[in-house]
């Protein structure tokens, strides 16, 4: 089987690419697969804030690509896949989930206990920051990793806000950079830190295929998470996190959600646990409406 693997041109985008493509190989040696770069909305458009450029900014092109039969399957970082979507179109694996973290890269020589300028444009990110680090002055950033790296060691920042997944997929050395990181205390977009693979409903070959890469547990975490997001109803650009967390041993299902109340400058959160299978999906999607339901009554109240 040949499949063509869609993805986006940036180094952290061909590494998650890489990755798959090397899972793929692994299950059948007689896999023959083929890399596209596609370039999105948002690889072109640097400047514009992503909250001006829409939903799918990441994405759009490639499903596109997809749904007209010029790559079989494309690699996406999740967390940037609308939660509306295509409806030929369908998450078909999510292999084991990397770190959910957001962290804090900042140079050795800084003290980040003063009051320090840290570059950031995730709107999530930035309402987070602005009440859980009320010391911080954030400043808007965009760009791949090295970008803002590179804004950072030449001193426009002092601190820049990264997902912890990207550095650890990168294997990226901050040591020999000089610089530093510290795990920061705000809840992760939904399905921050998998990867998923996406493919057309209608390839049940290929679909077939995915599920052999597919993680039971990063699927039905990330599945919660997103679902209420969809039930909260703001899209992926909203300032709300979730955190899903499956046990094994318990086979539960525990789901924590907040969002910030900008009118009102406070954090709401929602949390609430189900008993079920790890491959029940309707149950993570039963649970992640009633958690988005309440959170979104709490904040309209």
């Amino acid at each position: 089987m040949k499949l063509i693997i869609g993805s986006r041109g940036s180094k952290l985008a061909l590494a998650q690419t890489y990755y798959i493509k090397n899972l793929l190989e692994k299950i059948d040696e007689d896999i023959e697969v083929e890399i596209k770069i596609v370039k999105t909305r948002g690889d072109v458009d640097q400047k514009a804030p992503i909250s001006q450029l829409g939903l799918g900014v990441f994405t759009k092109e490639l499903d596109i690509k997809m749904l007209n039969y010029e790559i079989d399957i494309a690699v996406h970082s999740l967390k940037d896949v609308p939660t509306v979507w295509n409806e030929d179109l369908t998450i078909a694996a999510t292999p084991e989930r990397e770190s959910y973290h957001d962290v804090l890269v900042y140079s050795k020589d800084v003290n980040i206990e003063d009051s320090i300028i840290v570059g950031t444009s995730s709107i999530r990110r930035r309402a987070f920051l602005s009440l859980k680090y009320p010391g911080m002055r954030i400043a808007p950033l965009r760009g791949n990793i090295d970008t803002r790296l590179k804004k950072l060691r030449d001193g426009k920042y002092q601190g820049i806000v990264v997902a912890e997944a990207g550095l650890r997929r990168l294997k990226i050395d901050l040591d020999a950079l000089n610089l530093s990181y510290r795990i920061l205390d705000i809840p992760p977009a939904p399905a921050q830190g998998v990867i998923g693979v996406a493919a057309r409903k209608e390839d049940k070959e290929i679909i077939k295929l995915l599920k052999k890469i597919n993680d039971s547990k990063t699927y039905l975490e990330s599945t919660a998470e997103r679902w209420a997001l969809k039930t909260y109803g703001e899209g992926c650009q909203a300032p709300f996190g979730a955190l899903a967390r499956y046990c094994i041993e318990g086979e539960e299902l525990h789901l924590t959600c907040s969002v910030v109340d900008l009118e009102k400058g406070r954090i709401v959160s929602e949390d609430g646990k189900i008993r079920c299978d790890i491959e029940d999906v309707k149950g993570a999607k039963r649970l992640a409406k009633y958690i988005g339901s309440r959170l979104k009554e709490k904040i309209e109240s």
